[in-house]
């Protein structure tokens, strides 16, 4: 479809607050004094109102620029809470006063109103003026984290007054001469902010940015991974967290850097990850300023938890011979043959079935059509639905084998990407030895003195049948194919403390 005009909403292009006012009062007394007036909802029937479309060379969800006819108080339960709701916003723009949904909820109908219900109607009115909602002082909800890696700080100039914005980006003054607009952040984990007009990364000479990692939970910064900026939406992604992760997007210095996405495999993840790429269906009126359009999708698929058992057991039976050096061939065998069935019935009992829901969501993708371009989600998704014992599992489950799993899984990609890149080398623990030590719920009869043994050193593992030394995120990026590489070098951090770190991600 070919939309003649497309919505697009910018809390950046919002005017002044007096022309917001007059605009609220005019619309105001349209509806007391003319039959008809024109509305746009949010959650509109209208067939194709969204649909996905190539806009500046990016493809995005956009919204047809329609409007429904209505009579005011046709309906009049709705036409009263949709002019309360404008009077409300009036007033917060005329005592420059921003605040919370929750607060509008209150305030407009007590607790007892669904904040849903609340948000669909500051959205009707937002849509219908074409004024941004955070224009009115409606802050946005609490957006996700980010986490630099060591050697690099971000420079956020974000807007802590937009009413004070407003007025000084009409009058023609810069925006940066706002006070206190530039925050800067340093290595670590940060909320990202509400409001931001731009980002600039800065690093230092020796740190490098690999790699810009997006996951769904924020329990993954737990992994530590080296030379990534990772983006944690926290859940669905917050309209803050979107327009982030554009602008970093958009930076003319991570130009050429892979933005890979990781989360659960199941239709929300999926949705999560479709959001943050083309936009969605409720903010396609704001796609512009929303989407990532190289982001792509990393996995885990379904395979790809299947498979982990019988890629981890090299190092099962490597990490069997160090807990007990006097074990014959055939006794490790034996073992790693039990580990090896008990680990997939685990595996097998982690796949869970699809709901009605999840066909409903499958529809609505296919209506909007992003899933064409994207083959490899589109395989995923008609596993989900198709599979008689289930397809659905969280991104958790990859630690059933172990709890290093899932971080090597996540390296083993970020190494391939990396050398598609030219970029021969992934830092830390990719190019160096893959690193093992006990846990109790693997090796709880193993004797205490050869647990505090294996857990004192580093080991490098080689596969069975090979005399070189490799890495269990390598061999993974490899898949089934075993290729030697360059020994690798000393971890920096101890055993003791990435175990720690993983225990808090692993979920049983």
């Amino acid at each position: 479809m070919s939309f003649s005009s497309f919505v697009n909403i910018d809390w950046r292009d919002a005017p002044k607050t007096e022309s917001i006012i007059a605009a609220i009062r005019r619309y105001l007394t349209k509806c007391d004094a003319e039959p008809k007036v024109q509305l746009r909802l949010e959650s509109s029937t209208a067939p194709d109102i969204v649909a996905l479309r190539q806009i500046d060379g990016v493809r995005m969800l956009a919204r047809d620029d329609r409007t429904s006819s209505r009579k005011p108080g046709a309906n009049a339960e709705y036409w009263a809470r949709f002019l309360k709701t404008a009077s409300l916003l009036q007033d917060m723009v005329v005592r420059r006063d921003s605040q919370k949904m929750r607060f509008i909820q209150y305030r407009e109908a007590g607790k007892h109103e669904r904040l849903d219900i609340v948000k669909r109607k500051v959205m009707d009115v937002a849509l219908t003026l074409g004024i941004h909602p955070a224009a009115f002082g409606v802050q946005q909800e609490d957006s996700g984290k980010i986490t630099t890696p060591e050697g690099v700080a971000l420079e956020n100039t974000t807007v802590t007054d937009i009413f004070a914005y407003e007025d000084r980006q009409r009058s023609g003054k810069a925006p940066k001469s706002l006070p206190g607009t530039t925050q800067r952040r340093m290595h670590g984990e940060h909320s990202i902010p509400l409001l931001v007009l731009d980002v600039n990364v800065k690093r230092q000479s020796s740190a490098r940015i690999d790699a810009v990692v997006v996951v769904e939970h924020q329990n993954l910064s737990k992994l530590a991974l080296k030379n990534v900026l990772l983006v944690m939406t926290a859940g669905f992604p917050s309209s803050a967290t979107k327009e982030y992760l554009h602008l970093l997007s958009q930076n003319s210095k991570l130009r050429g850097v892979p933005f890979l996405y990781f989360g659960d495999h199941d239709m929300q993840g999926f949705t999560i990850f479709q959001a943050l790429k083309y936009g969605s269906k409720n903010a396609a009126w704001s796609s512009k300023a929303m989407v990532c359009p190289q982001l792509e999708y990393a996995g885990p698929t379904r395979q790809d938890l299947k498979d982990s058992p019988r890629f981890f057991r090299p190092y099962w039976e490597a990490q069997f011979r160090a807990d007990y050096p006097d074990a014959t061939d055939r006794e490790v065998e034996k073992n790693a043959d039990r580990w090896l069935r008990s680990t997939k019935t685990k595996v097998n009992r982690k796949f869970g079935k699809h709901t009605k829901k999840d066909n409903e969501t499958l529809k609505s993708f296919e209506r909007l059509g992003w899933l064409d371009y994207e083959p490899m989600v589109k395989k995923e998704v008609n596993l989900i639905i198709g599979a008689e014992f289930g397809g659905k599992f969280r991104i958790a489950d990859m630690t059933v084998v172990d709890l290093h799993y899932l971080r090597h899984f996540i390296e083993g990609k970020l190494h391939k990407k990396c050398k598609d890149r030219g970029v021969e080398t992934f830092p830390s623990p990719v190019a160096r030895g893959a690193r093992l030590q006990n846990t109790p719920s693997q090796f709880s009869n193993a004797p205490h003195g050869a647990r505090n043994q294996a857990n004192s050193q580093s080991f490098r593992m080689p596969f069975e049948g090979t005399g070189t030394q490799t890495t269990m995120a390598e061999e993974m990026a490899a898949a089934d194919t075993v290729e030697s590489t360059a020994p690798g070098r000393e971890p920096s951090n101890s055993p003791e403390t990435e175990l720690k770190l993983l225990q808090k991600l692993y979920i049983p």
